[in-house]
């Protein structure tokens, strides 16, 4: 009995492995563009307080008033996250809707904050759609 000849099973051999290397690296790329593209797009942004003035209380509403920039990237769906002297922290939603391309500077405001007076508040600060944006903590004005 024959067998092929060593020629021809190093060819076989050499062409298996082709196609499975091009299976794998389609398998790959198609992967790794799914899962890339999953990924938030507000890497390296933040958010920041316009200027010293905000955050500010509004004692008749009992609310909060922020005027905010986007700095590298587009932000929306905001809230309020408040600290509170007796080191608690809420999170409130905006009342606005606020979306802010980036570079853009916009107005949000906290929903009114019953039972609540500045005196209960330590600080407060914004948190976007996006976890990894830098945001600051800051005092009431």
């Amino acid at each position: 009995m024959k067998g092929i000849s060593p020629l021809v099973a190093t060819a076989l051999l050499i062409a298996i492995t082709i196609s499975v290397a091009v299976i794998l690296a389609n398998f790959v790329t198609s992967y790794t563009r799914q899962t890339l593209s999953n990924l938030p797009t507000c890497v390296g942004g933040s958010l920041n307080f316009v200027s010293t003035e905000y955050p500010k209380w509004d004692s008749v509403a009992s609310k909060i008033t922020a005027v905010v920039e986007a700095q590298y990237v587009a932000l929306g769906n905001f809230s309020f996250e408040i600290l509170f002297t007796n080191d608690t922290v809420r999170t409130y939603s905006d009342t606005q809707g606020l979306a802010l391309k980036s570079g853009s500077t916009g107005t949000t405001i906290s929903p009114g904050l019953t039972g609540v007076s500045k005196t209960d508040i330590k600080q407060v600060r914004l948190a976007t759609n996006c976890s990894n944006v830098k945001t600051e903590w800051a005092g009431l004005v």
